[in-house]
């Protein structure tokens, strides 16, 4: 019988590691899912993994165990994401077309069908993700976890500590800069381009 996340969460602070790894084991492909799509880019998004459940394992004693464990790891992982976006930013790193030259960034699963419309999607996959990319993160992380992680409005409140409103705002910008941007994109698809 699988243990709840409590249950885990008591028994690691007992000093039990087994419990902590079946928690890493349980979580870490939503966090990843989360970082991979805030970061852009397999391998920082797999470094931050790593980070977040560092992160966690050193603040268990402070998590709520009334409250949901995967909401409060996406709160950490948002936070360190946002971080190192930032850091990225004065930084200056290399673009997103270099990345992709570089090859960091793994490609999509399209064997499913025809090598025509493998490029059409692999193609139209490629700019949806770049606009996304180049949201400003404060709308990049709402899009990611309403659309990409599905989580709920209020949780994202919760992990974001922002007003449901103040949610509600940066999804209605995000998606109108996303429909401004893909617009020339969404009329071809449109137009059997």
């Amino acid at each position: 019988m699988e243990q709840n996340d409590a249950d885990l969460v008591r028994q690691t602070l007992n000093g039990n590691t087994a419990a902590y790894n079946s928690l890493v084991q349980r979580y870490q492909r939503q966090v990843y899912n989360l970082a991979y799509r805030m970061l852009g880019n397999a391998e920082d998004a797999g470094d931050l993994v790593q980070d977040t459940f560092l992160r966690a394992y050193g603040a268990l004693a402070s998590f709520r165990q009334d409250a949901s464990f995967l909401t409060w790891l996406y709160k950490i992982a948002s936070n360190l994401c946002i971080d190192q976006l930032r850091s990225r930013k004065a930084k200056s790193t290399l673009s997103l077309d270099v990345e992709l030259e570089e090859g960091r960034e793994p490609a999509a699963d399209i064997r499913s069908c025809g090598p025509e419309e493998a490029a059409v999607r692999s193609s139209v996959q490629d700019v949806v993700q770049k606009a996304v990319l180049n949201l400003p993160e404060k709308y990049r992380a709402v899009v990611v976890m309403r659309h990409l992680q599905d989580m709920s409005v209020d949780e994202i409140a919760r992990v974001l500590d922002l007003p449901t409103g103040t949610v509600k705002t940066h999804l209605f910008r995000a998606r109108d800069m996303l429909r401004g941007r893909l617009r020339p994109v969404l009329e071809m698809e449109t137009d059997g381009k």
